[in-house]
């Protein structure tokens, strides 16, 4: 695909994925007991920021061995490349390196690549602990998302682990 053309489709699913922002406030406001995780003005000034961004920008190569950071491991949602209705249920298990422990304070959340910091918007609805962390009623908008998910042991290792969640009808 030529450069000319990569520019114009990802102009294109820019201006979609605009137009069902546009649509989602309605829904949102059905989910009882849900909390706005990520809003709807984020999500679109991120995805127009991936658009922009060269591909290799979106890649990560991760060269710290695995045995040297404590790690997170995803529970739910845990169907990669499936739709998750919203609001959705979070839950990630903390495994920490031998002989420390898992600091539950140090536990952030950053949203797509503008890495914006949604753990003080996410804490008060959240069971954080040296396991691991619990979320419901999460409200996101349709579309692709992806969080980075960061904590550290007692020692200063951290840990992050992406999440990438496509939110809309299940399918």
């Amino acid at each position: 695909m030529t450069p000319s053309l990569r520019a114009l489709a990802r102009t294109a699913a820019v201006a979609s994925l605009a137009v069902v922002m546009l649509a989602l406030p309605g829904r949102q406001a059905q989910a009882a007991g849900a909390f706005e995780l990520v809003s709807a003005a984020e999500a679109l000034r991120n995805a127009q920021a991936e658009a922009a961004a060269p591909p290799e920008a979106r890649s990560r190569a991760w060269l710290i061995p695995k045995n040297a950071t404590p790690s997170i491991r995803v529970v739910t949602p845990n169907a990669a490349g499936t739709s998750v209705p919203a609001p959705l249920r979070i839950e990630v298990a903390f495994s920490p390196t031998p002989g420390t422990r898992i600091v539950p304070s140090s536990f952030r959340v950053l949203y797509g690549l503008l890495k914006i910091d949604l753990t003080e918007r996410l804490r008060p609805h959240a069971t954080i602990t040296e396991t691991g962390v619990v979320v419901d009623q999460a409200q996101i908008p349709d579309g692709q998302h992806r969080l980075i998910l960061q904590v550290a042991d007692d020692q200063g290792n951290v840990a992050e682990q992406e999440l990438r969640i496509r939110v809309g009808a299940a399918s």
